[in-house]
Order: C-alpha cells, then sequence, then structure tokens
C-alpha cells in the first residue's frame, strides 16, 4: 500500500510587541512579553529600547494583520477595554527561543496505517 506525502507550512513560535501612543505617563508604550509595559517621551526611544531586545518589524502584510486583529478584539470588549489602549502604531517580532533542535518548518506528515498483527486461534 502507497503512503501519500503532504507538506503543510507550520509557522515558528514567536512573540509580539507593540508600540502606541496616546498615555498620560509618557507619549509612547511599548508593550511586552509577559506583560511588561514601558513608557517612552520619544518614539525614537521606544523603537530602540524594543529592538534592542530583539524585535523586529513586520512585514506590512503581517503587520495589517495584527492591527485589524487586535482592534477586533478590542472593539469585541462590551462596554469597551478597561485600560486605554491608545493608537497602535507599529507591530513587532521576534522568534521564541527554543532548546529543541531546530526543525524544518515544511515537515512531511506521513499516513500510518497500524500493524496487521498475526492472530491466530487457539485450536
Amino acid at each position: 500500500m502507497a503512503h501519500s506525502a503532504e507538506f503543510v507550512d507550520v509557522p515558528a513560535p514567536m512573540n509580539i510587541a507593540t508600540i502606541s501612543a496616546g498615555f498620560e505617563k509618557g507619549d509612547f508604550l511599548v508593550r511586552e512579553e509577559q506583560g511588561n509595559r514601558v513608557y517612552f517621551d520619544f518614539f525614537e526611544e521606544a523603537f530602540n529600547y524594543i529592538s534592542n531586545k530583539g524585535y523586529a518589524r513586520m512585514s506590512r502584510e503581517d503587520e495589517k494583520h495584527w492591527v485589524d486583529l487586535m482592534n477586533v478584539i478590542h472593539d469585541s470588549v462590551k462596554g469597551g477595554m478597561k485600560y486605554n489602549t491608545g493608537t497602535l502604531l507599529m507591530v513587532l517580532s521576534r522568534p521564541v527561543p527554543s532548546d529543541l533542535p531546530a526543525v524544518d518548518i515544511k515537515k512531511e506528515i506521513k499516513a500510518k496505517t497500524p500493524a496487521k498483527i498475526d492472530k491466530t486461534l487457539n485450536p
């Protein structure tokens, strides 16, 4: 019996960070992993801070997807968000560090059939 192979794109795990504007504590806010929030008076400081942590700006298409998704999520909260979310300016990402060996993103997945066991009945 022949096995067919399928190739599946598996997205690599990543963390995202955002830079938003419109806050009292500082003009710009960086939100990053584990709920860390850092305020800055200048955009350049915010960008340098997060990029020095290994984050890079997403492609325009990916960034637009995330901005649209976050807007839908914020709008879905009944009665509005509890906190000021500001105006989202930029979405950045970085790969999640892993102790596991690198895995090819396109994995070959083969259909497995159970092994045939010779079942002999007792005479």
